[in-house]
């Protein structure tokens, strides 16, 4: 066998265990970016699902922003029967109570997380970023949030994708993808995860 072949995966399914929800308005190139990435970075299929509003009851209307942890409540709710795991994509900017502005927020070892694409766009000035630029930063805010939910906390690691990011010199400072630590952190829990999820998908390794 070519050991200089990459590992692959192959997955047994029934239907697909993420699923990436748009948010009110959405940028179909963009939700297709992250679907297709999460699927990359956890062999698993990725359902991209219909665009749902944003919950009344996340707006601040006092801040013009959304509660990304009332967001992220209402889609546990939603889709906690259907999906392992949920992520939500809005382009409108998401706050919570104690931060003026998140990228993302999820629960740890939760069902759910949610991004927005708001900030991403910024450059220098009043200029915007390349649509490259913005989308991989998209893809680094995803795999951040998708990884808090299998219980991965903030690594400290410099460049891991799970280091935490406050603004975007931080976030572009970051690779698209887990240190070392973190992707052993990944399979545990992808491995206990499927094992408890009440469908028959398997993640298989391949040489």
């Amino acid at each position: 066998m070519d050991k200089s072949k990459k590992r692959e995966s192959v997955v047994s399914r029934t239907q697909a265990i993420i699923a990436v929800i748009p948010l009110g308005d959405s940028d179909s190139g963009l939700l297709q970016v992250v679907a297709d990435s999460l699927q990359g970075v956890l062999r698993l299929p990725v359902d991209l699902k219909s665009a749902i509003p944003l919950p009344e009851e996340s707006y601040m209307a006092s801040r013009g922003q959304y509660n990304a942890m009332a967001i992220i409540k209402r889609l546990a709710e939603i889709y906690a029967d259907g999906y392992l795991k949920v992520i939500g994509v809005t382009t409108y900017d998401l706050a919570n109570p104690i931060l003026t502005y998140v990228f993302g927020e999820a629960y740890m070892n939760g069902v759910s997380a949610v991004m927005s694409s708001f900030r991403l766009w910024a450059g220098t000035g009043n200029q915007t970023v390349s649509r490259e630029h913005f989308l991989e930063r998209a893809v680094k805010v995803a795999i951040h949030e998708i990884g808090h939910t299998f219980n991965i906390p903030h690594c400290h690691t410099d460049r891991c994708v799970m280091r935490s990011s406050h603004n975007l010199i931080e976030l572009d400072h970051k690779l698209n993808y887990m240190c070392g630590y973190c992707e052993l952190f990944l399979a545990e829990a992808l491995t206990k995860a499927l094992k408890e999820h009440p469908t028959d998908l398997k993640r298989q390794e391949t040489a």
